[in-house]
């Protein structure tokens, strides 16, 4: 795993060792960060299923000004504090450890550039997701959200307010872009 564009183009990101977590495959970051215009100037990020922190820290290398990568599992934080400490990014970014329903209740307040959604792909959630964040106001105007899930899951990309930059199938899975209209 490594980080595609900017600043730490090349740099090698570590991921959890077996099958548990599915690191973003390079194709499909670069589908995504090209959809959201490829630069990330002074944007917030949360990354809600952090796994290694490989999209939020893609974002920083991009130039982003603020990450928040949130999971709940204590080997993938381990991971995600290497990450960031090997990009010596530590004041870019907060890490934070919870289930994604704790997480978006704490940042509730709070309103992001880019939020990222990859769970785990027997977690059937994105709509609860979106709809919470769309609710909560948690999405700047022209903000993003991305959502990558499991091939084949019926995911609702009619949203008020929102439209779809991206749509699209890769091998095992699909990415879901909705922009926030201004």
């Amino acid at each position: 795993m490594r980080i595609i564009s900017g600043k730490f183009k090349s740099r090698r990101l570590l991921t959890l060792p077996g099958s548990a977590t599915r690191p973003t495959l390079d194709q499909t970051k670069e589908a995504i960060f090209s959809s959201i215009g490829g630069r990330c100037q002074d944007f917030v990020v949360l990354d809600l299923f952090g796994g290694s922190g490989a999209l939020a820290l893609e974002a920083i290398s991009r130039g982003a000004r603020m990450a928040y990568i949130a999971d709940k599992s204590v080997q993938a934080l381990k991971i995600i504090k290497t990450n960031v400490d090997s990009l010596k990014v530590e004041e870019q970014v907060k890490i934070i450890k919870g289930d994604y329903r704790s997480v978006l209740s704490k940042l509730k307040e709070q309103s992001f550039d880019i939020i990222f959604l990859d769970p785990p792909y027997s977690m059937k959630i994105i709509d609860e997701i979106i709809s919470f964040l769309i609710e909560n106001d948690m999405v700047t105007r022209s903000g993003f959200i991305v959502a990558e899930y499991a091939k084949g899951y019926l995911v609702n990309n009619n949203y008020d307010d929102f439209e779809v930059r991206l749509q699209r199938t890769y091998s095992n899975s699909e990415v879901l872009i909705l922009q926030r209209k201004e």
